[in-house]
């Protein structure tokens, strides 16, 4: 049976997100496995090359693409030529996405004034060309509800790439551009597999179709940069006061807030179909609250876990290192406002109303930018670490207020409120703990333990709330 009729035979919610969890824990443990390894092959000056290179690769993915993905997802649920529109969508991104990044890097590599990095840089922006290929694929994959394949390409787009640059070290030479150059040639095989996975099509097959999700998607742009800048900038802050060496020791400890955001945003693939789904009829609402009740248990289990497990993940990272280590604790802080803000950000979608994600997210980037430009250039990496915590949640809460005033009731503010109440009592307390190793593994099984508590309690209550309530959605 065709992907596009096999609706009967889908997956259940909970296998899918399993396999999206399997997925998130590869995209977000891609290059935790390899850091460890590439760190000390490495000198600290091209570390922090391929550092930066990674950030500008997720960067520049972002910007090629837009709000295309999101745009094919919805297409695809249409009632009339749903499937084709996508598949033409998805063509058309395939053709901007490839065609840009080619230019960026030919135009990069020929006019940078640093020709020894620049081939590190050029190498990263020629893979985000064919990152945005992989990231389109999945969009389309995703609303198949072929969530094996979606988990295949994340894993040959995350670790697959990464494990090809240490590979590149290990047999070419130990500099940075080796390491981009492999990461690149692994990113290309994995965009070909997406490609004959997903079959896209001519765009001007579905002129009307494509001027759409072109005009639902362009005020993402904006957004869009500036959500990764929000997820990233810290890091180019961090290189322009203190340089390359100090930006390898940022980067090293940034792991513990890309790892929440990779497990979001991948079960997200999860949650924005059930959305997505029902965005045509009356159960929207009831969907929404039943979503934003897991995203919230979920970002409370990670925060708490996060934190708990920092002093013990440092140590096998990169040894150790007391400010770093101390930047770890609080990073995980960030999953309950991106939690929130996911969910806003997906019912603002589900209804075709995007045109507020054109000045909200650079908003929130203006005042990133203010409170974050002293800590910056300080040695106490934590209190960047802090200001970054501050600034998810006061995106979160804006993106609710965006989806409540067009979905009204649709967002249980009250369950995230109560996550981030959790994960900040969590992160105040662990902060005053000593950095050892015994120290580390007593605060790992306490946070386990106090983790799996809150989650079978407040289950247990979601449960038993869901009996009663009568904006539940039916089983």
């Amino acid at each position: 049976m065709a992907p596009d009729s096999a609706v009967g035979t889908r997956p259940s919610n909970a296998r899918q997100s399993l396999y999206y969890l399997l997925g998130a824990a590869l995209q977000g443990t891609g290059a935790l496995v390899v850091q460890p390894f590439s760190i000390r092959l490495l000198s600290p000056l091209e570390w922090g090359r391929v550092g930066v290179s990674i950030v500008l690769l997720q960067i520049g993915q972002v910007v090629l693409s837009a709000g295309l993905p999101l745009a094919i997802s919805r297409a695809y649920f249409e009632q009339s030529e749903g499937p084709s529109k996508a598949r033409a969508i998805h063509g058309a991104n395939i053709m901007l996405g490839t065609g840009l990044a080619a230019i960026a890097a030919l135009g990069y590599l020929a006019a940078a004034p640093d020709k020894e990095g620049a081939g590190a840089f050029a190498w990263a922006l020629a893979a985000t060309g064919f990152l945005s290929v992989v990231v389109s694929s999945q969009a389309l994959l995703r609303s198949q509800h072929r969530a094996l394949s979606f988990v295949l390409l994340s894993g040959g787009a995350s670790l697959g790439a990464h494990l090809g640059g240490l590979v590149g070290i290990l047999a070419f030479g130990r500099t940075a551009a080796v390491y981009l150059a492999s990461f690149t040639a692994v990113m290309v095989a994995t965009a070909v597999v997406s490609l004959i996975l997903t079959r896209p099509s001519l765009p001007w097959r579905q002129r009307p179709a494509v001027a759409a999700a072109f005009r639902l998607g362009l005020p993402v742009l904006p957004h869009s940069i500036a959500i990764v800048l929000l997820l990233q900038g810290d890091t180019f802050l961090v290189q322009n006061f203190q340089g390359a060496s100090s930006v390898g020791r940022y980067v090293a400890a940034a792991a513990f807030a890309l790892g929440p955001f990779a497990i979001l945003a991948g079960l997200n693939n999860v949650w924005t179909t059930r959305i997505f789904e029902a965005a045509h009829g009356p159960n929207l609402v009831a969907n929404v609250r039943a979503v934003g009740r897991e995203v919230a248990l979920l970002a409370a289990a990670l925060g708490v876990c996060g934190t708990a497990a920092a002093t013990i993940g440092m140590l096998i990272l990169k040894g150790p290192d007391h400010e770093a280590t101390q930047l770890a604790k609080v990073l995980p802080g960030v999953a309950v406002g991106y939690a929130l803000y996911l969910v806003g950000m997906s019912t603002l979608f589900a209804v075709g109303r995007t045109k507020a994600l054109a000045w909200a997210t650079p908003l929130v980037v203006v005042v990133a930018a203010g409170l974050a430009w002293f800590p910056a250039q300080s040695s106490q990496y934590w209190e960047l670490g802090a200001v970054r915590v501050l600034v998810f949640a006061l995106l979160g809460a804006l993106y609710a207020v965006l989806a409540l005033r067009e979905a009204p009731h649709s967002i249980a503010l009250r369950s995230f409120m109560g996550a981030l109440a959790l994960v900040a009592v969590a992160i105040a307390v662990n902060l005053l703990l000593p950095t050892t190793l015994l120290v580390g593994t007593i605060t790992l099984v306490v946070g386990l333990a106090l983790a799996g508590t809150a989650f079978l309690a407040v289950r247990r209550r979601g449960l038993a709330s869901s009996a009663t309530d009568p904006a539940s959605p039916t089983p």
